[in-house]
């Protein structure tokens, strides 16, 4: 018999995260320091990625790790919601009230694959938000968020593997929209595999809850160090 109430819904995870020395892709004993717990068995999903993150004064850096998943990797940059990868949701104004994604909510795709000129090269790319809040473009129409990343932001490396891939991103503070530690060190933070053959993979929540729009649904992480 299924519970009556999801275990996962019992609980807000905040988790901590490390201060870096210098905005740069983790060594190995960093990234093992800055490692989040697995929540696969409380949350019902497959536990195939491993996820560290810290940060910096200048942004973040994150490490993913993902076993277990299709060896054909699908990464369009012209689709980045529905591309092979680590996407994750950023809030750097967090209030935990509205449902919908604003002006300083940021979803990225961390794609192993997909960029370069033979779509070869991994790259990061800002996805859109579903029900986000709109804002006026430069010409005065609405637009919706999330805007594009603007070149140099971002510093994505992969490793492919067999059964998986692994992504290391530096995202400087231009990729993040209102990034400022000094005046806020809790930020909303969620995150996702996305996989052609087992689908969409939530870190930290039920697969039938609304993360993919809902910032009321994800995590927090706090700034420590």
């Amino acid at each position: 018999m299924s519970p009556l109430v999801h275990p996962a819904a019992v609980f807000r995870f905040r988790f901590p995260c490390q201060k870096l020395p210098k905005l740069a892709a983790f060594d190995e004993r960093q990234a093992t320091r800055c490692q989040l717990p697995s929540l696969a068995g409380v949350v019902g999903v497959p536990d195939v990625c491993t996820l560290a993150i810290g940060w910096h004064p200048d942004g973040l850096v994150v490490r993913a790790v993902a076993r277990g998943v299709d060896s054909t990797r699908w990464c369009h940059a012209t689709k980045p919601e529905d591309s092979d990868g680590l996407h994750l949701w950023l809030a750097t104004r967090p209030t935990g009230e509205s449902h919908r994604a604003g002006r300083f909510c940021r979803r990225l795709a961390l794609l192993p694959t997909g960029g370069g000129r033979q779509a070869k090269d991994p790259l990061a790319v800002a996805a859109a938000i579903p029900r986000s809040s709109v804002v006026p473009g430069a010409d005065g129409e609405l637009m919706q968020l999330p805007a594009t990343l603007a070149a140099g932001v971002a510093d994505v490396t992969s490793q492919l593997r067999p059964d998986g891939w692994q992504i290391d991103a530096v995202l400087s503070a231009a990729a993040v929209p209102g990034w400022d530690p000094d005046e806020q060190s809790t930020l909303g933070f969620f995150a996702a595999v996305v996989d052609r053959r087992l689908g969409q993979i939530p870190l930290f929540a039920p697969p039938e809850y609304p993360w993919d729009s809902d910032p009321t649904t994800w995590s927090s992480i706090e700034l420590v160090g």
